[in-house]
């Protein structure tokens, strides 16, 4: 059964969702789809873990993304 993550657009950037979309594709099928002021992440098809772990982490790792893209960006500002 898949799983419908929202990324609300104005916390986390597209860019981050597709880099966690990437990171997690040994593990699970995730399609991302932008939709409004949101980017949803369909998961499906979880491989050897269980899904909810998998959910966990890829969630965290659209976090860690977003961070690590926004100092990025402040860097690049001169901030």
């Amino acid at each position: 059964m898949a799983e419908r993550i929202a990324f609300d657009g104005s916390l986390y950037f597209p860019e981050a969702v597709e880099a966690a979309a990437a990171a997690y594709a040994e593990h699970a099928q995730i399609v991302v789809i932008p939709e409004g002021s949101a980017v949803i992440a369909v998961i499906s098809d979880v491989v050897e873990h269980d899904p909810q772990l998998i959910q966990h982490a890829f969630c965290n790792h659209v976090l860690h993304e977003t961070i690590s893209r926004r100092r990025q960006a402040a860097v690049e500002e001169g901030g």
